[in-house]
């Protein structure tokens, strides 16, 4: 299905304060690494939350900055950690956020939530999510992908959690016919720009994804609802959670999938909707963070063992987060999905 931006009881006035009050040191401290390296492995790990058999792929964590898609702002409880291995025919990754555990098996706003994005079109913008210049509005979804297949983003993965559990291992469906996880809710989708979203839909589409997920300090009865008194947000830094996560390399796919392969590389992203954005409603569509400080895509490496693996350069906005950036993410905000 497409999806549009649903703002619970929140007022475009609201998000443009909110977006306001984004400061230059917010933005100047972002930093994303400018390249993610995708190690090489014969022995890939467990999808299960654990990442323990990760000790096995002693290869330094890439650290980024999170900042608001919408205006820059800094995810305050910390910077996300992720590793990246594959092997012959799937890819691996591990995400760490740091942030108190909130769930509510009937709210997805009350969940945490993390995506994947992957540059597939080759004019495809970080910033708008593909940035096509014809999807430019929410009765303009007609034209994803057709006439803006140079835009397109496979948006891999975009995992919501209310009707999943820690520790479990969530496989892939590729006889669906479809992107859409009606189990797990990991839902394969592409688009081509912030106004709309669709789950993989071409005669080939399944859903390759598999996924695993935990938390460092659960509460006892981790799958109650949410309610106000019982998962107030800690100060722990300790507290996190975990994202494992995998795809097939190549996928049938070819319309809406990345393809990957040993030597490749490829802009990649990941967006973080945190639960606990808000007390009263947790987080909504726009309010996600992503990495590459708003703007930018991280080259992802595919590295063979005859590469330059420099991972020095870093990447961040600084005075770039102005006026006209969060003039234009308001306007998409409007009908959007940023």
């Amino acid at each position: 299905p497409s999806r549009t931006m649903y703002f619970p009881n929140f007022s475009i006035v609201a998000i443009a304060v909110a977006a306001a009050m984004v400061s230059d040191a917010d933005a100047a401290d972002c930093s994303s690494p400018k390249k993610f390296i995708c190690h090489p492995t014969t022995t890939p790990p467990t999808l299960d939350g654990d990442l323990s058999d990760w000790s096995d792929h002693p290869e330094p964590a890439a650290t980024s900055s999170l900042t608001a898609a919408m205006g820059g702002m800094m995810y305050e409880a910390g910077d996300l950690t992720m590793k990246c291995v594959y092997d012959e025919s799937h890819i691996y990754f591990a995400f760490q956020v740091p942030g108190a555990y909130r769930f509510d098996p009937n709210d997805d706003h009350f969940c945490a939530s993390i995506s994947t994005m992957m540059q597939v079109g080759a004019d495809a913008t970080y910033f708008n999510m593909g940035g096509c210049p014809l999807a430019m509005g929410p009765d303009k979804c007609d034209v994803v992908p057709g006439e803006c297949d140079g835009h397109l983003v496979d948006i891999g993965g975009h995992w919501e959690l209310k009707t999943t559990q820690m520790g479990v291992t969530y496989g892939v469906d590729l006889e669906s016919g479809t992107g859409n996880d009606p189990i797990a809710n990991k839902d394969d989708e592409y688009a081509v720009g912030s106004y709309c979203r669709k789950d993989d839909d071409d005669a080939l589409a399944a859903n390759e994804w598999a996924a695993a997920w935990s938390h460092t300090n659960p509460p006892s009865m981790p799958y109650e609802a949410a309610t106000a008194g019982a998962y107030s947000p800690t100060s722990d830094p300790s507290d996190m959670y975990v994202f494992e996560m995998s795809r097939l390399l190549q996928t049938a796919s070819t319309k809406t999938d990345a393809q990957l392969e040993a030597g490749q590389t490829i802009g990649f992203g990941v967006g973080y909707w945190d639960p606990n954005f808000t007390e009263e409603f947790g987080w909504n569509a726009p309010s996600h963070y992503v990495t590459g400080c708003s703007q930018n895509w991280m080259d992802l490496i595919l590295a063979t063992d005859d590469m330059d693996l420099d991972t020095s350069a870093s990447s961040s906005v600084g005075a770039l987060f102005g006026p006209v950036i969060v003039t234009m993410s308001l306007f998409a905000a409007t009908a959007g999905y940023i």
